[in-house]
């Protein structure tokens, strides 16, 4: 097993096909096939299988990517530490939905400056429409943002990597503060967080579930923190995530009705026809490794 066999193997599962990753490399497809041909004769087992739709991996060729990828990402960083100049010249760039991150991305980032210290990160921060748009031009190596109606475009590895049950929001002097019914804020004024043209399924259907019509919507803000300020001034009412307590710093509070509020799935996404960088892989594996997928029990 070589290393160069362990690139040639992770650039033709990335890509899909023998033949888009040996252009992508440069190579032959005969060169390459070669390479993996030997790669499997070394470890005794198929890793590959070809298709005509393309190639798809076997159970131990599964086992062996996740191998392969650490392989290679630790051979990078530690080349890269010690050639001359290397260091402080690597960066990661990834993005985060407001709440990925205020509740998963510190901790990453944390573990991760204290293994990679010389390589700079740059965190793109927005709506899931702009950050999606600059994964898929390139421009960031993966991101963390919510699921939004299942819909995800097919080009995109993903995986759920958290879940978190949405809070009812108001500011703490509201009248209805201390409802503890949903039917109770149904002629209440609502802001719905999320894309401008994603809409409000998730508040309609919250509603829907207890026998109740879509109560109005007033104001869409893309981000929910933006929603939390204008809850904070008002005496509108917002289906959020569970940091918007913390954000609100004391002027909003959640109402905490017996009604089950929605779960949101937060997915790790890149491209599927990508490779990471070894410091890129580094810090999507840390994310990566702190996954719950299990939804919140509910209250």
């Amino acid at each position: 097993m070589t290393l160069q066999q362990l690139r040639d193997f992770v650039a033709s599962v990335e890509h899909g096909s023998l033949r888009r990753a040996a252009h992508a490399e440069g190579k032959s497809e005969a060169s390459l096939s070669k390479s993996i041909k030997r790669l499997e004769i070394s470890v005794g087992t198929e890793l590959l299988r070809r298709g005509a739709l393309g190639i798809s991996l076997t159970e131990a060729g599964k086992v062996l990517l996740a191998r392969a990828q650490l392989i290679l990402s630790e051979g990078e960083l530690a080349q890269l530490e010690v050639s001359p100049g290397g260091k402080g010249q690597r960066s990661v760039s990834f993005g985060a939905s407001p709440l990925a991150g205020f509740l998963l991305a510190p901790a990453a980032l944390r573990e991760f400056r204290h293994r990679h210290s010389g390589v700079v990160v740059r965190c793109a921060s927005g709506p899931y429409s702009r950050l999606v748009s600059e994964l898929l031009t390139g421009k960031l190596d993966f991101i963390v943002c919510p699921m939004l109606d299942g819909v995800v475009d097919t080009s995109l590895d993903t995986q759920v990597i958290s879940r978190h049950q949405s809070v009812i929001i108001a500011r703490v002097d509201h009248p209805l503060r201390g409802a503890t019914r949903l039917r109770d804020l149904s002629n209440c004024d609502w802001i719905v967080c999320g894309p401008l043209e994603h809409g409000d399924s998730s508040l309609a259907s919250m509603f829907r579930n207890i026998g109740l019509p879509r109560p109005h919507v007033a104001m869409v803000c893309e981000s929910f923190v933006d929603a939390v300020a204008n809850v904070a001034d008002s005496d509108l009412l917002a289906l959020c995530p569970p940091a918007a307590d913390a954000v609100g710093q004391g002027k909003v509070a959640s109402i905490a009705v017996v009604d089950r509020q929605p779960i949101q799935d937060v997915l790790l996404m890149r491209r599927r026809d990508s490779i990471l960088s070894g410091s890129a892989f580094a810090l999507y594996s840390i994310f990566e490794k702190g996954a719950s997928p299990r939804p919140p029990s509910s209250h």
